[in-house]
């Protein structure tokens, strides 16, 4: 009886020095994986990132979906970084058909795949987008992707 005393003593004091010291926050919010290695991507949350952003990163949930206004704006850089591939409705030329429910890879069909691959870039020609498109405009881009599959 002792002992189990002892072990439960232990583990609570292990939980409650984790939340006083930070430990475990890599298990909180959204682990970011390499769409090639499946090995973990470092995303980091930039300096004065917009709520939406800290929210993605938190949830893995895009606030900006139906969200008509980011929709817009998304609409207008597919039109200027991706139509060139995925023609303008999403169909696909060069790069694969963005606006059917057959994604090829479970986790393309969700909002941190589908970033996951627009900031890292994927296999074949799809290249990484984290250097060219904040994380903001990419989850916008995310929210215009959704209305393709829609139509």
């Amino acid at each position: 009886m002792r002992r189990r005393t002892m072990v439960a003593v232990g583990l609570v004091a292990l939980l409650v020095l984790g939340r006083a010291t930070g430990a475990g926050a890599a298990e909180d919010g959204v682990q970011f994986l390499d769409p090639l290695s499946n090995e973990p991507l470092e995303i980091e949350l930039p300096p004065d990132s917009p709520e939406a952003v800290e929210q993605f990163h938190a949830t893995g949930e895009n606030p900006y979906a139906g969200d008509e206004g980011p929709i817009a704006e998304g609409g207008k850089i597919y039109g200027r970084w991706c139509q060139a591939c995925h023609l303008p409705d999403g169909s696909g030329r060069i790069g694969p058909n963005v606006n059917d429910d057959q994604w090829k890879y479970a986790r393309t069909g969700t909002a941190v795949g589908q970033f996951e691959i627009i900031y890292a870039g994927g296999a074949g020609a799809m290249q990484a987008f984290g250097t060219r498109l904040d994380q903001d405009e990419i989850l916008k881009v995310i929210a215009f992707l959704e209305t393709l599959q829609k139509e």
